[in-house]
């Protein structure tokens, strides 16, 4: 499957996100170390939380595809391992009306390269 990342800064910011999600190394639900995605916990459509590293699990892409069809157990998962403060913490910001400077934000995302 192909990713689309975005143009321009944004879709920048969001390939080099999901590079440093994929750098974790191992599958957050199984363990497995390869064919390794981006999972986003709040969409990515939400501009203040699409690049935000604690809005992000490495999964394979057999545990994504899991939680894609089956979102009730990936609700679970979330509160299970981040807990339900941080995912409303999580939905707070991304409903944010704050702009993203996403110049900025490549060169904070670098920073951790």
């Amino acid at each position: 499957m192909s990713v689309s990342y975005g143009t321009g800064d944004r879709g920048r910011a969001t390939r080099l996100h999901a590079e440093l999600v994929r750098r974790r190394g191992r599958c957050e639900r199984c363990g497995k170390t390869t064919n390794l995605q981006c999972a986003h916990i709040v969409s990515r459509r939400y501009a203040n939380t699409r690049t935000d590293l604690d809005n992000a699990f490495c999964l394979c892409a057999g545990c994504h595809r899991y939680f894609t069809e089956w979102p009730v157990e990936f609700h679970q998962f979330v509160e299970s391992t981040i807990g339900i403060e941080k995912y409303a913490e999580l939905r707070t910001r991304a409903l944010s009306r704050d702009k993203v400077d996403w110049s900025e934000r490549i060169r904070e995302l670098k920073a951790l390269t």
